[in-house]
């Protein structure tokens, strides 16, 4: 895989670039990759999915002790955790639309691909099997 404007994408590089993306991407795929590429989004958008359902009722701060401290405690967590665009799961929930707009756009580049080039092995760049 690589991004349009970096070069190849490595679990290595990934780690180690600590700088804050400036704008959208671009991911070039070859076209034999697009299939299993767009399985992993599909699995780490269901995964991210899931957690979320999980924290949004386990993260719910409430109030642990019944005294206006704890009260104020657990409103303010549970607003910087889920309220507004600064919010935690806000930007987990950004992060699960950008997994899903990925994913969409490799299906209907699988499906075009499909549309025009039909089972073609080669073209997919898929070996023939016996």
């Amino acid at each position: 895989m690589f991004l349009a404007d970096g070069g190849p994408v490595t679990p290595r590089a990934a780690a180690t670039n600590t700088t804050t993306p400036s704008g959208p991407h671009k991911l070039k795929i070859d076209p034999s990759a697009i299939p299993e590429a767009r399985k992993l989004f599909e699995k780490a958008m269901n995964d991210l999915r899931a957690q979320l359902q999980q924290a949004t009722y386990d993260l719910q701060a409430r109030n642990w002790a019944g005294d206006p401290v704890s009260k104020e405690t657990a409103q303010k967590f549970n607003q910087h955790t889920f309220d507004g665009a600064d919010a935690a799961i806000q930007a987990l929930t950004g992060y699960h639309n950008q997994l899903k707009a990925a994913h969409d756009a490799l299906l209907r580049s699988e499906q075009q691909y499909t549309r025009v080039e039909g089972d073609n092995a080669a073209l997919w760049g898929r070996s023939q099997r016996a």
